[in-house]
């Protein structure tokens, strides 16, 4: 670069020209020296090409030598690193410059591309493997001898053509040396001619520089009209340069600025140390975490104080010794205001959605729990016996009931699916009774529309699976309840197969019906669809049937398919992955009690309807039960009466579990008699703790019969009878307390879990009475046999106080819970 070309004094260019004069005398005299050596060396050439011509020859017997005396395996290597010799030997002769004159003859060309060719043919054999070289001896020997006389010959033309060659080549030498005297004086005068030249360039830089100066200042007038602000800081921190744009970013003129340490002006207080140590850092070791990084976003400080945000790049120039830093900002306070309001607006937005489905749901289960009850009073009034005109409305009653009550729970199922709630755990079950059962349920439906429901199940043998029933079951439901609905005197089939691979069952349900057009075979899976829309259509429905059908196919991880003509009838298909189990070993219908002796047993248990379910079952058995509903009055009976076993719940208001037992066993009530806590911790360290307070063993709930049966007979002596495994919790619950009284207690449980509901959703944060009112209906579902709901109070009692409790989970089990609930609060 010619920048600030400097001026050169004319004794500069004489003394140039002096040495150059003087390079070009020492020229002459070196090149006599040359004439001299070049005399001597053209000597040693012709011995040295005399030399290799005659060392080919020998070279040429040493392998002949070689492939005469190769009998095994073990002469190869030399032959082959002879033959290897020989060919460098013969390379040499096609490529050194020593021999381009023996290459231009015409008869040296023919005698090396003859010998090469030999050659070639000779290297196939010694590249092959050992046994066939051994084989190809002879050949290379045959090879060998009609090459000899043609090295002989080269050796000879050689010679002869080194003489002559030498002899011109000598007189061609004087010649160039004889000019070279000549070329010195050509070098003179191109010095001579550079000089002349250089002092034009001289001029030419000049006028660069002036040039040079006038770009940077446009330069500077570009930066000074730039819209983002521009600093230039000096390696001591201090600002060099201030563009207009960070005169109005930065509130500071440029008179202000100029001069100022940067991280004075603009850099926040909270900033600031670190700003000097990354400076620190960068000016010695060169390590640079901003500049050089690209746009970064970062805060900034005006002259008024007010902190904003900025985007930040940095550069590093250096010129010799001289570094600066040169910073580009651009406040993008305004940029970041309108990513916060689109920020805004989709999170109101999700809030909004969010808002829907609580309202969805929400709304579905207030509608859901009157019409049970009204449905309810229909099956009550139905048992007064009322005349036949009463019974007309009853059921028209009914009727519309039971289908607005189908449309809720459709509603209901599909808020769950859609909140991504728990599903189904895998079970192993028959699937085949399964099916069986589902399309023995809807014969009499089909047979009072005039239909002829079918089933046909092939699968191979291995009906037990490993899967989710009740999704099994309710895809099908939907599936031939649709068909049934529309079809109108035909037939319906179901054809369950289990596939080839072993692993996937296809389920098909077929009808004879209107079938579907097909530009609606799409929108029949999505929500709220329903064909016919119009106002005189003859099937009533929401519309979310098939699409809540298609998400439990999903959830199971299969797919479902349909085909269909209009007028011809629909084919649905569904391909589950159902793979074969081994079936459970089948329980006795009933345990054989081992022993009926009667025993005195204290229960100490706040949940009202664990604590009568308890009491009933094992005073139905004979025993003599006592049973108080919390730890102080646990502590007061073991002190007033004796006992053969105390069962104990751990979580009690005021006095729990484990407090009546310390409080029990430090005044020496009931001595020599066991404890056993009755717990809906599951978890294996509160079983631990709650062993190492002393309890002789932990009951987990919910508790059947059998369990109860086992620790009386082990702990106390007696024993009861067990209840049928296959019956349900529910069933043994009004068994066992009576169904007036059973019905009761549903009723303040479903009353008190709707009341714990209203508390949590009109709460802002869960309070610790919830949790405890969580933990003690957690047992009663776990009475009932609802583990869903049992599960989710549980997760309620073990959120933090302060937290959002988790709503979605109980609200998705509870409603499930009064579905399963209803028929026996009105049966």
């Amino acid at each position: 670069m010619l920048h600030g070309f400097p001026s050169v004094p004319r004794w500069v260019l004489a003394l140039v020209l002096a040495i150059a004069a003087a390079l070009a005398a020492q020229s002459v005299r070196l090149g006599h020296q040359v004439l001299q050596e070049l005399d001597g060396l053209s000597t040693a050439a012709t011995d040295n090409m005399q030399w290799n011509l005659s060392q080919a020859e020998v070279e040429h017997l040493k392998l002949q030598t070689a492939v005469l005396t190769a009998r095994t395996p073990a002469d190869l290597a030399r032959l082959r690193r002879q033959f290897d010799i020989y060919y460098s030997r013969i390379a040499t002769f096609r490529e050194s410059p020593l021999f381009a004159d023996l290459r231009r003859s015409q008869g040296g060309a023919g005698l090396l591309q003859q010998m090469q060719d030999r050659l070639d043919r000779m290297a196939a054999v010694v590249d092959s493997g050992d046994q066939a070289l051994l084989n190809g001896l002879p050949e290379l020997e045959a090879e060998l001898e009609a090459n000899s006389a043609d090295v002989r010959e080269l050796a000879l033309f050689g010679v002869v053509l080194q003489v002559d060659d030498t002899k011109d080549k000598r007189l061609q030498l004087f010649t160039i040396l004889s000019r070279l005297g000549w070329v010195v004086l050509a070098l003179v005068l191109a010095l001579a001619l550079a000089a002349l030249m250089l002092g034009r360039l001289y001029r030419k830089g000049r006028q660069m520089a002036i040039e040079r100066s006038r770009a940077a200042a446009r330069m500077e007038a570009m930066i000074a009209s730039s819209l983002d602000a521009i600093l230039v800081v000096g390696a001591d921190g201090r600002i060099q340069a201030f563009n207009g744009a960070a005169e109005s970013v930065f509130g500071y003129s440029r008179e202000e600025a100029v001069g100022q340490p940067m991280v004075n002006l603009i850099v926040p207080d909270h900033l600031q140390e670190a700003h000097k140590a990354g400076m620190k850092r960068f000016l010695q070791t060169g390590e640079a975490r901003v500049a050089g990084k690209g746009r970064l976003q970062l805060e900034a400080r005006r002259k008024s104080g007010e902190l904003f945000p900025v985007e930040l790049s940095v550069s590093v120039s250096q010129s010799g010794t001289d570094m600066v830093f040169v910073s580009f900002l651009r406040d993008i306070s305004e940029r970041i205001a309108a990513e916060e309001e689109l920020r805004r607006a989709r999170d109101d937005a999700l809030a909004g959605e969010r808002a829907k489905h609580n309202l969805l749901t929400v709304m579905s289960h207030e509608m859901r729990t009157p019409l049970t009850g009204v449905l309810g009073a229909i099956d009550l009034i139905e048992g007064t016996g009322p005349t036949q005109e009463q019974r007309r409305y009853l059921q028209a009653m009914r009727v519309s009931g039971e289908l607005l009550l189908h449309h809720v729970n459709d509603v209901l199922e599909l808020s769950r699916l859609e909140a991504g709630a728990d599903s189904e755990k895998l079970r192993i079950f028959n699937l085949e009774e399964l099916v069986s059962g589902l399309v023995e349920s809807q014969q009499a439906s089909a047979k009072g529309r005039g239909i002829d429901l079918s089933l046909h199940c092939s699968l191979s043998g291995k009906p037990v699976v490993a899967g989710r029933p009740r999704a099994v079951q309710q895809v099908l439901l939907n599936l031939i309840g649709n068909a049934l609905k529309f079809t109108r005197e035909g037939a319906v089939s179901v054809d369950v197969m289990r596939l080839p691979d072993g692993e996937t069952v296809e389920f098909s349900v077929a009808d004879t019906g209107q079938g579907i057009a097909p530009e609606n075979l799409d929108r029949i899976f999505e929500d709220f669809i329903t064909l016919d829309a119009s106002y005189g259509r003859s099937r009533e429905g929401t519309g979310l049937g098939l699409s809540i059908t298609k998400r439990l196919v999903e959830a199971m991880g299969g797919s479902i398919t349909c085909e269909s003509e209009p007028g011809e009838g629909s084919l649905f298909t569904i391909a589950l992955a159902l793979p074969a189990a081994k079936a459970p070993p089948r329980q006795a219908e009933q345990d054989q009690p081992r022993n009926k002796g009667a025993c005195r047993l204290l229960i100490a248990e706040d949940n009202d309807i664990n604590r009568e379910l308890l009491a009933t079952l094992l005073g139905q058995e004979g025993h003599q039960v006592t049973a108080v509903p919390g730890g102080a009055e646990a502590v007061q009976a073991a002190g007033e009466g004796r006992f053969d076993l105390i069962l104990m719940d751990i979580s009690m208001p005021e006095v729990d579990g484990i407090e009546a037992l310390r409080r029990i066993r430090a005044g020496q009530l009931a001595e020599g008699t066991d404890i056993v806590a009755l717990t809906a911790h599951a978890a294996a360290e509160d079983h631990a703790r709650i062993l190492e307070a002393g309890f002789a063993e932990v009951l987990t709930k919910p508790v059947n019969k059998a369990e109860l049966a086992d620790v009386i007979a082990r702990r106390a002596g007696g024993g009861v009878k067990a209840l049928p495994r296959t019956e349900s919790d529910i069933h043994q619950f009004f068994e066992a307390l009576g169904k007036d009284r059973a019905r009761s207690f549903l009723v303040s449980f479903c009353d008190e879990v709707s009341q714990l509901q209203d508390t949590l959703q009109n709460a802002a944060v869960l309070e610790d009475p919830q949790r405890k009112e969580a933990h003690r209906l957690a047992g009663s579902a776990a009475v009932l046999g609802l583990s869903d709901l049992r599960r989710a109070m549980l997760a309620i009692e073990k959120a933090e106080v302060g937290e959002n409790p988790p709503l979605a989970p109980f609200q998705q089990a509870w409603a499930s819970a009064s579905m399963i609930l209803a028929p026996h609060l009105h049966s």
